[in-house]
């Protein structure tokens, strides 16, 4: 069954489609949080079998919605193998372009200014839940900012020293130093595209 391989992904998916909480649907299935966070997650020691399954299912009011398990797999499936390295450049750019200092943004998406700053800077990893959440504190559809990110024409708007900070944070000390001297050198010899 596909369905227990993905168990936290639909399990994820009815809670968060039903506007739960962690903390309030832990309390109707009878669980800790910690074990519906390992559950959803798929980390940890907390595993499912069938019947436990079938038993939050019906109690998150999933058991009309089976035929779009499958669906919501898939997506999962396509969003992970999406490239997001730069999805903190993007909504630095989209903060910037509204005018947000980086202060009223941490207001607006009820997150600190060092937390959103990280996740800017591609320190700290964005959850889809909160990239969607920021997109809707500035004042736009979430589902606007896959044109910044993924369309080949949008995309350029981003500007590239923003993807280029994020860029020096995931390499190596040795690669950024080869990136260096490969720069410099190109730049003696008069051919900076290289």
């Amino acid at each position: 069954m596909d369905h227990l391989n993905n168990h936290g992904l639909i399990i994820r998916e009815l809670r968060t489609r039903s506007s739960l909480s962690i903390q309030k649907a832990a309390g109707l299935i009878g669980k800790s949080v910690g074990w519906l966070c390992e559950v959803e997650n798929d980390r940890g020691t907390s595993r499912l079998n069938t019947a436990e399954f079938d038993r939050i299912i019906e109690i998150l009011g999933g058991s009309n919605q089976r035929h779009m398990f499958k669906t919501w797999i898939a997506n999962q499936k396509n969003q992970d193998r999406t490239n997001k390295v730069f999805d903190g450049a993007v909504l630095k750019f989209i903060r910037i372009k509204k005018g947000i200092s980086l202060f009223e943004a941490s207001l607006k998406v009820g997150l600190s200014k060092g937390n959103l700053s990280k996740i800017e800077n591609g320190a700290k990893p964005v959850t889809l839940e909160m990239r969607n959440q920021i997109m809707v504190a500035y004042g736009y559809s979430p589902s606007s900012f896959k044109n910044l990110s993924t369309d080949p024409i949008r995309s350029k708007a981003v500007p590239s020293r923003f993807k280029f900070q994020i860029l020096l944070q995931k390499i190596s000390k040795e690669q950024a130093e080869r990136f260096f001297e490969s720069f410099l050198a190109a730049l003696q010899d008069g051919n900076p595209q290289t």
